[in-house]
């Protein structure tokens, strides 16, 4: 079997997001007087997707949004310290927040077994990425590791996996394979990049209109099954 250029994606699909962001959130709100830890973390959750959709939109910033969710988060919970604080204590907490999703591990050993190349492609802050990837144990199964903020550029520009392409020795697009739990960031991107992709649909979410997945995959063994049916 021919060796492929993986570009994976962190977060929910290697690393379980939801869980880190629901015990940052509740570590950082709980220090400002929230007793309903459980509702802040829902309300957070839901501003916090929409703000990294405006994001991948193009509508804010990173730098933005770093305060904006916060500015929101503060005027429904009533909490008395400045958005920028709460943002600080939150970043804190996830550096800190380093969950793999089960069977993340023994995957990425399955693919580097099987010969192919491993890079991972984050929108994110850098350091707050690295060290999440560094606590988890993973940080080292990749070649390269290209975080959003460090880009200067983020998914689904097609910039960012021209960027990426370019620092990658020997890259061949034939050879290549987005995989990633995100339409809106991950296959968009991929197919603005004309890559073919394996979207990592765990959850069976339904598919977006205007977006293209060349393989849907629902368990790491699915992907696997689709990374070994290739010749």
């Amino acid at each position: 079997m021919p060796a492929l250029i993986l570009l994976i994606d962190a977060d929910d699909t290697l690393l379980d997001f939801k869980k880190a962001e629901y015990t940052s959130i509740t570590h950082t709100v709980k220090k400002f007087g929230v007793t309903d830890l459980d509702g802040a973390a829902r309300l957070f959750s839901a501003i916090n997707k929409a703000c990294w959709l405006d994001v991948e939109r193009g509508v804010r910033t990173r730098e933005q949004i770093a305060v904006d969710r916060f500015c929101e988060l503060k005027e429904k919970l009533e909490l008395s310290a400045a958005p920028e604080v709460i943002n600080e204590d939150y970043k804190e907490n996830m550096r800190h927040a380093y969950f793999l999703l089960p069977g993340a591990e023994e995957f990425l050993q399955a693919l580097k077994a099987r010969g192919h190349r491993l890079f991972m492609i984050t929108n994110g802050l850098e350091t707050t990425q690295k060290m999440r990837l560094k606590g988890s144990g993973i940080y080292g199964c990749f070649e390269n590791i290209f975080i959003s903020e460090a880009m200067g550029l983020r998914k689904p520009e097609r910039e960012y996996f021209d960027k990426v392409a370019s620092l990658i020795p020997s890259f061949d697009k034939s050879k290549c394979l987005v995989i990633g739990d995100s339409l809106s960031a991950d296959i968009k991107g991929a197919n603005n990049a004309g890559l073919d992709s394996i979207w990592f649909n765990v959850e069976g979410k339904p598919l977006k209109e205007g977006v293209f997945p060349t393989y849907t995959a629902h368990s790491y063994s699915d992907v696997l099954a689709v990374l070994d049916g290739l010749q």
